[in-house]
């Protein structure tokens, strides 16, 4: 009689270790979901501390399935993420490069008022019979000095600006590189 019990007692802890390790097993997954990361299911079996054969055994379909969806989830959560976060990056630069090109606009067109305005204002330092006229030259060359000078800062602006929107195109083409190399790793 002790020589069937053994068979028993195998099957007994054979059936109580294999239940051990599917805690484990549902252990690791939640750890691994609860983290929030992608994993695979070698992942799964390594912080079980199991074989990858236990999962994918055919006597346990709704462990296998339990691990492959949640892997998959994962992994769409973690695209899903990256996804979100390039757009978002990507809004923010669009709309600095957007606004640094409002300002180089209404810069270039200021410039091209002014550029105007010391036109006309030369012209007017003669009058037509042309007899200089001392006040007024004096008055306009003030003028032209201080347009002049508004002028050069305009353009330093104007040109800080352009630097400001090479810069940001730049980083958006960097970020963009960036999170694709995030999304499909090496393998475009």
């Amino acid at each position: 009689m002790a020589a069937r019990r053994r068979p028993a007692e195998a099957i007994a802890r054979r059936t109580a270790q294999s239940k051990d390790c599917e805690d484990r097993v549902r252990q690791a997954l939640s750890r691994l979901v609860k983290a929030g990361v992608p994993f695979t299911v070698a992942d799964v079996c390594t912080l079980a501390g199991i074989g990858r054969t236990f999962i994918y055994s055919q006597k346990r379909p709704d462990l296998t399935q339990a691990v492959l969806d949640a892997r998959n989830q994962s992994v769409r959560a973690a695209t899903t993420r990256a996804e979100d976060s390039l757009d978002a990056q990507t809004a923010s630069w669009r709309e600095r490069a957007l606004n640094a090109e409002a300002v180089v606009s209404s810069l270039r067109s200021g410039i091209q008022r002014r550029d105007e305005q010391v036109s006309d204002l030369t012209g007017m330092l003669y009058d037509a019979d042309g007899v200089h006229l001392v006040e007024e030259n004096t008055r306009l060359r003030e003028l032209i000095r201080n347009l002049t000078r508004s002028l050069a800062e305009s353009e330093k602006e104007r040109t800080r600006l352009a630097r400001s929107l090479d810069g940001a195109r730049a980083n958006v083409k960097r970020e963009r590189g960036r999170n694709v190399t995030q999304l499909f790793g090496d393998n475009p």
